[in-house]
């Protein structure tokens, strides 16, 4: 060995001695999406701003796409092979022959309560009124038809519904008279009643167990990266702890990424999710059943099982190693 590569390699290896434990590790990149600004959202931004994903040697890059349709194809593609978003979406990829898969539910009840403006007081103020969803398809849209229902209206005759982007968006549009309510989750909820909008129905009335917020991948990318699939999850989980254990960082969390410095609102904000979001976020058949039941016009929901649509074994694993018991 010559002098000279003998020195660089003996600085190579002074150098290591000072580094951090653990800095020259390398994480793994994955890029992640989420698909509301809402509290829902809240143990994946706690996770990502909490250090969490590094914690279990991830690099997340993580974005908003509010379009359903859009965050499930860049699923597909492999762009964003974790996904947070309404469990719907990707049962109805599933159905239309993707290989997509929900494998968490952090809330199994849809978080959307109906809003709308002061004038309407009866279900028959309601007939002939415009009202927003974030796109057709997505969570809003399904919940506000489900509302209407409930009042005894035709979504398709009795009203018009039209497509506004996000629930802060809707806020902004019933402020502006171009909407007379739609279907709003914490903190936007909040924003919207000190405004003097009416909650006409809260969303624990329609008793309706379903995967409103869940975590989804593709098969594929078990099979392929399973133990990335289960760090990512780890620090989901760990997100889930942190709200219950680590008040004031959630509600920093939920400021920045809502962009509220209301502390009312955003203490609204955090009770929601911490009494809805699931500790143990465990998909169940009976959410799966009521989602391919709103399918059941499509001929491939008539056979389908629940079974197809979720992957219970990455917790299933995670609670074998009693990860749960650790976070107590």
């Amino acid at each position: 060995m010559t002098k000279p590569i003998a020195r660089v390699l003996t600085a190579v290896l002074l150098m290591s001695l000072w580094l951090p434990a653990g800095a020259a590790a390398q994480l793994t990149k994955l890029k992640a999406a989420y698909s509301a600004e809402s509290s829902w959202s809240l143990a994946t931004w706690v996770a990502h701003e909490g250090g969490y994903f590094k914690k279990y040697g991830l690099d997340v890059d993580l974005v908003l796409i509010r379009s359903a349709a859009t965050i499930t194809s860049a699923l597909i593609a492999g762009e964003t092979p974790m996904i947070q978003l309404g469990g719907n979406g990707t049962i109805q990829a599933a159905l239309q022959g993707a290989d997509t898969v929900n494998v968490m539910t952090l809330v199994s009840i849809i978080p959307q309560s109906f809003v709308v403006t002061p004038d309407i007081k009866t279900a028959e103020d309601l007939k002939g009124k415009r009202f927003g969803v974030s796109r057709f398809g997505a969570l809003s849209d399904l919940v506000i038809r489900r509302y209407l229902r409930k009042f005894g209206l035709d979504p398709a005759k009795d009203v018009t519904i039209v497509q506004i982007g996000g629930i802060p968006e809707q806020v902004v549009a019933m402020k502006a008279g171009a909407i007379s309510g739609g279907a709003m989750s914490p903190p936007a909820l909040t924003v919207a009643k000190k405004a003097g909008f009416k909650e006409l129905a809260d969303f624990e009335s329609l008793n309706y167990t379903y995967p409103a917020v869940a975590i989804a991948t593709t098969r594929t990318f078990v099979q392929r990266q399973r133990a990335t699939a289960l760090n990512f999850m780890r620090a989901e989980i760990e997100g889930v702890h942190a709200i219950r254990t680590r008040k004031e960082f959630a509600v920093s969390a939920l400021r920045k990424y809502m962009r509220i410095s209301d502390a009312d609102i955003l203490e609204d904000g955090y009770r929601y999710a911490l009494k809805f979001i699931q500790p143990r976020p465990f998909p169940t058949l009976d959410e799966v059943r009521a989602v391919l039941d709103e399918f059941r016009n499509m001929p491939q929901a008539a056979n389908a099982k629940p079974e197809q649509f979720v992957d219970l074994s990455l917790l299933q694993e995670l609670e074998r190693e009693k990860f749960f018991d650790k976070l107590k």
